[in-house]
């Protein structure tokens, strides 16, 4: 394929979040992903919105892998889902981008990124925050050093959705979504904790459903030890107003994100520093990034051993939250 050309995409799973990622490139002409093609559980309810955005609605995702038109796919499908649509893709040679969760369990994230690698094909994980420019600053100050040496980091992403959430959707069930809103929110914290502090040592897990009907818990909270020696302690909450924040704590100052657009930085002995960063569409340029990585422009900025350590965690936490003990997290993946 000429490496000028837009990377031709497909997207399953045509839900609310499917749609934003969709929309996310319609709005920006320059994007690299051009959706031509889509499949969805239930076709009758996106025709319009298929007829409306130009794209082509199949039957199955057979059909998707069996069209040569489509080089990429993009998941936007129940995360149970994802390990068995990926390697099905990769046996096509159709590209995957997958939203997060990755996969639920980290043997079914290893098998689909082997099944990747494999067959030569471009694998990505959609983690979004990454492409923060206040998150990019936090980061450089960690690399640079000026916060000398991590000790700890909080988090906490939470919102109302739980609220939302019935017992006949997938969104709303444990094997979905175990240790409540780890899978939705508070996944995409922990990734970045990952990517500054490495892999997970063990973890410890605190989960209930206190106020939602739903089978999703609506408050947990992990505690983690990662293999540096730093720590981290990290809340999700489905049945509370919106937040998101992050506070990273090192040997010389800390630096803290009081949303998404901000940073502020606390030398010790020194002046808050104060900065707000431009709002950017961080969906369109994630999907941007994973087209320039198809046509060998960059790298994709997640790792799978990122995405790997994610997952591994995920499933200690899931455990933590149910047993109530410490739990030792798996970082056996060598090879991604």
């Amino acid at each position: 394929m000429d490496k000028d050309t837009k990377v031709t995409a497909a997207i399953i799973g045509l839900g609310r979040w499917g749609q934003n990622l969709v929309d996310s490139t319609k709005a920006d002409p320059e994007n690299g992903l051009l959706f031509t093609h889509a499949m969805t559980r239930t076709k009758s309810k996106v025709v319009e919105y298929c007829i409306k955005n130009s794209l082509t609605l199949a039957d199955s995702f057979e059909d998707i892998l069996n069209n040569d038109s489509i080089e990429a796919v993009v998941l936007a499908t129940p995360h149970s889902q994802h390990c068995n649509q990926i390697k099905a893709a990769a046996a096509a040679g159709k590209h995957v981008f997958v939203e997060k969760p990755y996969t639920l369990s980290l043997k079914d994230g290893i098998d689909a990124a082997t099944a990747c690698k494999d067959s030569g094909v471009e694998l990505a994980v959609g983690f979004n925050r990454r492409f923060l420019p206040a998150y990019n600053q936090l980061e450089e100050l960690l690399v640079s050093k000026k916060l000398g040496t991590a000790l700890h980091i909080e988090g906490n992403f939470s919102g109302s959705f739980g609220y939302n959430y019935t017992a006949d959707m997938w969104r709303g069930s444990n094997e979905e979504n175990p240790a409540g809103g780890m899978g939705a929110m508070g996944i995409h914290i922990l990734d970045l904790m990952v990517h500054l502090l490495g892999t997970v040592k063990t973890v410890m897990a605190y989960s209930s459903r206190r106020v939602v009907t739903s089978l999703v818990d609506d408050t947990t909270t992990a505690l983690i030890e990662f293999t540096s020696g730093a720590t981290a302690s990290l809340t999700t909450m489905t049945a509370t107003s919106p937040t998101w924040k992050m506070h990273l704590y090192g040997s010389k100052g800390s630096a803290f994100l009081p949303n998404q657009h901000s940073l502020e930085v606390n030398v010790i002995n020194t002046e808050t520093e104060k900065t707000s960063f431009e709002i950017v569409d961080t969906l369109a340029i994630e999907l941007d990034t994973f087209a320039q990585s198809v046509r060998g422009r960059c790298v994709y900025p997640v790792k799978i051993s990122e995405a790997l350590a994610g997952v591994s965690t995920m499933e200690s936490i899931a455990k933590a939250a149910k047993t109530g003990a410490k739990t030792s997290v798996n970082s056996n993946f060598s090879g991604f």
